[in-house]
């Protein structure tokens, strides 16, 4: 069943605003474990000196 141009783009459009919030979240998401993964290195490489200056 081929569909007119513009229920394509209204139903491309409406599933792409339906799924939005999904889609932001996981973007947050990802995005706060890059952080703490570079918050956990830099503290990998702060620790070290510290048992050294012991």
């Amino acid at each position: 069943m081929k569909l007119p141009i513009n229920v394509r783009h209204v139903l491309r459009d409406s599933i792409r605003i339906y799924f939005a919030p999904l889609t932001g979240a996981i973007k947050g998401i990802r995005s706060e474990l890059h952080r703490v993964d570079r918050e956990a290195a830099r503290r990998r490489q702060v620790e070290p000196k510290k048992i050294n200056d012991r």
